[in-house]
């Protein structure tokens, strides 16, 4: 995969979730990485490098895998939620 999520991500999602154990670390950072990718086509971003993304793009990314994460047994969610939403908004770009 060609994002660059680093361990920064997967250590700040953990810590959101308040997980010290490596057990489920494979499906969090799967979980990291379908979130970042929503992101990114959510906002029309490009940036794929974990520091170079604005905190509340982060921010969003973070919350919203932790949702999948809580609500996993659920299934998928068709969008994200409006709180990740209105983190993400101000940064998306508005094509004509």
């Amino acid at each position: 995969m060609s994002t660059d999520l680093s361990d920064a991500a997967l250590d700040e999602l953990k810590q959101w979730l308040a997980i010290t154990t490596a057990r489920d670390d494979a499906l969090l950072l799967r979980l990291v990485e379908a979130a970042h990718d929503l992101c990114l086509h959510f906002t029309g971003s490009e940036e794929t490098a974990w520091q170079s993304l604005a905190q509340p793009l982060r921010h969003g990314i973070i919350r919203y895998a932790a949702h999948q994460y809580r609500e996993r047994d659920a299934g998928p969610a068709d969008a994200p939620p409006a709180a990740v939403a209105a983190l993400w908004r101000p940064y998306r770009r508005m094509r004509l």
